[in-house]
């Protein structure tokens, strides 16, 4: 399986440093994506979410077994044991992309990061649904969901206070191009500018603006056993193991 993997960050103007991150790791397992939001307030935020991108990436990567959705939600709960006493006020939302070498797909999250995928006539077409107090009730159309202010208040999140089960989805892996993105990026982007991103193409922001990121998975070769992983657009915010840099 052939996996193309390219990172599209921009710090916004709501804090000092950019708080978005986002690691990709490889093992016998198949492929891990994540990508983690660190809430605007607090101080150190970023620092936690860099934090649990290192640790479930380095993890993964050093897995000799098949990796399950239990063995993955034990991980998660252990990296919140280990966190809370360095990051008390923790706050971020995640999603973890699974790409297993027998064909499927486990894809982990709690807040509003998001999965979509690039559909005919170059249309996003977005597979998961935010956590917030805005849709907890009733769906609501993501272009809608952003003008309502609730919706910044998370009914899911990876937070140091308590642990909440994040959300499991599993499906068969199929050929194409799949987007794990923070909220700064369906919120904050317009429909021509997120397909600005996708084609890499500059994007700028005017007036106060949270950080935007995307992580695009380019999926090909399904039927080969063997993983192929090629990232572009590294930055500091984007963690891979030592491994997969060689």
């Amino acid at each position: 399986m052939r996996i193309k993997a390219t990172w599209y960050s921009q710090k916004g103007t709501k804090t000092s440093d950019n708080r978005d991150h986002a690691g990709l790791g490889i093992s016998t397992s198949g492929v891990m994506s994540i990508v983690v939001d660190g809430s605007t307030a607090g101080p150190d935020n970023g620092e936690y979410a860099g934090a649990i991108v290192r640790e479930m990436v380095d993890w993964f990567s050093c897995l000799k077994e098949a990796l399950d959705p239990d063995a993955l939600m034990r991980q998660l709960r252990r990296i919140h044991t280990d966190l809370q006493a360095r990051f008390p006020r923790g706050s971020a939302s995640f999603i973890i992309v699974h790409i297993a070498a027998e064909g499927r797909t486990a894809v982990v999250h709690a807040g509003d990061c998001l999965l979509g995928e690039i559909t005919q006539g170059d249309r996003i077409q977005w597979q998961t649904h935010p956590h917030t107090l805005a849709n907890v009730f009733t769906e609501v159309a993501l272009d809608e969901l952003s003008k309502i202010p609730a919706r910044h208040l998370l009914t899911k999140s990876f937070r140091s206070r308590e642990y909440i089960a994040p959300e499991i989805i599993e499906t068969d892996t199929v050929p194409g191009v799949y987007l794990i993105s923070t909220d700064g990026y369906w919120v904050e982007l317009s429909a021509s500018d997120q397909l600005a991103v996708i084609d890499g193409r500059e994007v700028t922001l005017d007036g106060e603006h949270d950080d935007w990121s995307l992580l695009k998975l380019a999926v090909t070769d399904i039927a080969d056993q063997q993983f192929i992983v090629d990232v572009g657009g590294l930055s500091p915010n984007f963690y891979t193991a030592q491994a997969l840099r060689l």
